[in-house]
């Protein structure tokens, strides 16, 4: 019993000179860490990287330096870290394994974070489902749908779906087929003195002649508080060429 009392008194003398010289490498890799976090979101504020991009790329390396210092400060001490990395090598393969999807969820954030095919505040169609996003996470993207209903999509859905972004400069894009039996010569003028009166830009083109009409596709820019009011638009449209005695087919284009 003394004897192995001596030998972890060894021990003790043998750490204890080294346990303030771990403490302050630990000290250092915090204080690095949450400088170069703050440091890092100082310099980038005014970049054109997502503010959430920012923050996490921010978390990742504080979290990297901090862990490295504590491995080092292990090693300091003189304990074999061999088996400690190892351990996480294990460990991080079975959670790996546990949590695939979302660390495929996670990997899309980054990519979508990256090429930023949309931001917070455009409209947009992702698979089957559209509405106005309103939050980006690692994980996922959160819409507001025409209903208001909160709709969440996973990050790796929205990377491996066609993504229809129909916001320009804080406009939505809505296009829309014209489908009348003859051709209007002043179709541009019958459109632009309904839709100046709603604040709505648009762009008419002729895009086909048949011998059952004339097809025209519209490009109207609605502003971000009307999307919601696209039928509505659609329907005043329909009646504003009805009441020129001009029959037409109007058609949402997706």
């Amino acid at each position: 019993m003394g004897k192995i009392s001596l030998e972890y008194l060894d021990k003790i003398i043998l750490y204890l000179p080294r346990i303030p010289l771990a403490l302050v490498i630990i000290a250092a890799g915090w204080l690095t860490g949450k400088g170069w976090n703050k440091f890092y979101m100082k310099i980038s504020k005014n970049s054109r990287i997502d503010p959430l991009a920012r923050k996490y790329i921010g978390r990742f390396v504080y979290i990297a330096v901090f862990a490295l210092s504590i491995i080092i400060a292990l090693s300091v001490l003189g304990l074999n870290i061999s088996p400690f990395i190892a351990g996480i090598g294990a460990g991080g393969l079975i959670i790996g394994f546990g949590v695939r999807e979302t660390v495929a969820d996670f990997s899309s954030g980054m990519m979508i974070f990256m090429y930023r095919p949309f931001k917070i505040g455009d409209y947009v169609k992702i698979g089957g489902v559209e509405g106005e996003i309103v939050a980006i996470s690692p994980v996922n993207i959160e819409l507001k749908g025409k209903d208001n209903k909160k709709i969440l999509v996973p990050n790796r859905s929205a990377w491996g779906q066609i993504i229809y972004n129909f916001t320009r400069e804080g406009k939505n894009i809505v296009t829309l087929q014209l489908a009348i039996s003859e051709h209007v010569h002043d179709i541009n003028e019958i459109l632009k003195s309904f839709l100046e009166n709603k604040g709505i830009d648009f762009k008419c083109f002729l895009t086909g002649v048949s011998v059952s009409g004339v097809n025209y596709t519209i490009y109207l820019e609605v502003p971000k508080e009307k999307i919601f009011a696209t039928e509505e638009i659609i329907k005043n449209i329909w009646s504003a060429l009805k009441d020129r005695n001009i029959n037409a087919t109007i058609t949402f284009q997706s």
